[in-house]
């Protein structure tokens, strides 16, 4: 009997043991935090901001799907221009446009390709009335694009006038109908160039090299612009 007693007693001390080495169990989670990660901010803190565009307005922005499926017809519009001195270098550059235009109008996606005429370039240059005049041009697609030059010159120490130009191009392309940038490009030219006996003087030997090197540029944003408008989703 006194047997039995004591490995009852036994069995209950090891048992309290047991429980007591047991690890806590762990505490509940915080619902607080929860909410917190699942409800994450999306409007505007700002209530001005929503003078230009509503939140609802951005949201429809941002999840907008935009597809190439029926946009066929482009317009193409060169922001700034140079002011030429020189025949020669008013010819380059005709010829210059006429190889952009010719390159984009190869997309084999593209039906009609176009330079914006003059008179339907608004004083305003801003996306709203481009956008107006192209739909007045009835182009789905406008790509709008944009020069810089800059040139370094290299002389007096071997006697021999030497120059390197170098051309920026930057282009947007804008959907016409939703007015959302669906793309956009940058590409770069060098042309390193020495005064030749014809050139009158060196600044045309300058502006003859600005306008190879603005030639070469237009033509990798052509290949940029093909590379977009054939890969996109159809």
């Amino acid at each position: 009997m006194w047997g039995l007693i004591l490995v009852l007693a036994f069995l209950s001390t090891l048992g309290c043991a047991m429980k007591k080495m047991a690890p806590p169990a762990p505490p509940p989670p915080d619902l607080s935090i929860v909410g917190r990660e699942s409800d994450r901010l999306q409007e505007s803190l700002f209530k001005g901001d929503q003078a230009v565009l509503s939140n609802q307005d951005i949201d429809r922005i941002l999840t907008a799907q935009i597809t190439l499926t029926d946009r066929h017809r482009m317009a193409v519009l060169r922001l700034n221009s140079r002011n030429i001195w020189y025949e020669e270098i008013a010819d380059l550059e005709t010829q210059n446009s006429e190889r952009f235009l010719k390159a984009l109008a190869s997309i084999p996606r593209l039906t009609q390709v176009r330079f914006m005429p003059t008179l339907l370039i608004p004083e305003r240059r801003t996306v709203p009335y481009l956008r107006e005049a192209a739909a007045r041009f009835q182009a789905d697609l406008l790509l709008i694009y944009g020069t810089r030059l800059r040139t370094f010159q290299r002389d007096r120490l071997i006697g021999s006038d030497v120059v390197h130009a170098e051309a920026v191009v930057e282009s947007v392309l804008l959907d016409v109908r939703t007015g959302i940038v669906i793309n956009t490009a940058q590409t770069s030219e060098g042309i390193s160039a020495k005064k030749a006996p014809g050139d009158l003087n060196f600044a045309q030997t300058v502006a003859k090299a600005e306008t190879e090197a603005t030639g070469k540029a237009l033509m990798k944003l052509a290949d940029a612009v093909n590379t977009f408008v054939s890969t996109a989703e159809k």
